[in-house]
């Protein structure tokens, strides 16, 4: 019994506290949102997953309280609660970050979303390994030209809007070389019908430039049909890990992905 007791404190003792909450204490195997956190912002274990419009790997749905939490933080970042988010968010990227280049997608507003950037910053400083090993973070995009507020366009005008524009910074182009070796991962704090993302993502394809996919905090529900569907991580993963198949009856490859028209 007294053995037992010994061994709570200890517990209490050693366990981090909630970098969300600040109350209760991480899981043992786990340094992000406690279990609490976990399910008052509906965040699958795992996070989420899916192809559409290009790959990308996010925390959970954008709505309810989690929407809330983090349209605070656009207003008031909190670096401890971006961390936690950030430490949840990396151990579920296929392969992981390492090796990479973290783009964060820049606002045209001169006081725009913080958050992208901010996100970047969390999941370098938590690396254990630094270049050539460990993921690095670069500015390779600004914005060419101003948008409109996306909140009430649907998307196709989201598309329209987005076309054109980002560019790569002037100031990476005698870079391009070294920089073609490495695969880049964008990081947004939200992914809705994924225009921006397929804008940036041009521009350093364009350039010659291998982007894998998205990191994002969040994805607004999906309410598209059956096959654009998003998966949890372990789906995606297994999904990845399967043998291709080949011959007549081989379900057909990923198709490119489409630009903005």
């Amino acid at each position: 019994m007294l053995r037992a007791l010994l061994q709570a404190s200890l517990n209490l003792i050693s366990a981090s506290p909630c970098p969300v909450c600040g109350g209760g204490a991480d899981p043992p195997e786990e340094r992000g949102p406690c279990l609490s956190c976990r399910e008052s912002f509906a965040l699958p274990p795992g996070g989420l997953a899916g192809e559409t419009p290009l790959p990308w790997y996010g925390l959970g749905p954008y709505d309810g309280a989690y929407r809330q939490l983090l349209l605070s933080l656009r207003k008031r970042p909190k670096e401890g609660v971006l961390r936690g988010l950030a430490r949840a968010l990396a151990p579920g990227v296929p392969d992981g970050i390492g090796g990479t280049i973290l783009v964060s997608i820049p606002s045209w507003k001169r006081q725009g979303n913080p958050l992208p950037g901010l996100v970047v910053q969390q999941l370098i400083g938590q690396q254990r390994q630094g270049p050539p090993w460990g993921a690095r973070a670069l500015a390779l995009l600004e914005r060419s030209r101003p948008t409109l507020g996306q909140h009430h366009l649907d998307r196709q005008l989201r598309l329209n809007n987005q076309e054109g524009t980002f560019r790569l910074q002037p100031g990476h182009r005698a870079a391009l070389p070294q920089l073609k070796r490495q695969p880049i991962w964008l990081v947004d704090d939200i992914l809705t019908t994924g225009a921006t993302a397929l804008a940036a993502a041009a521009a350093l394809e364009q350039a010659g430039l291998k982007v894998k996919g998205l990191l994002c905090l969040a994805r607004t529900p999906y309410r598209g049909p059956e096959p654009g569907r998003d998966r949890s991580w372990a789906e995606a993963r297994a999904a990845a890990a399967s043998p291709r198949q080949s011959g007549p009856g081989a379900p057909a490859g990923r198709a490119r992905r489409p630009g903005p028209p």
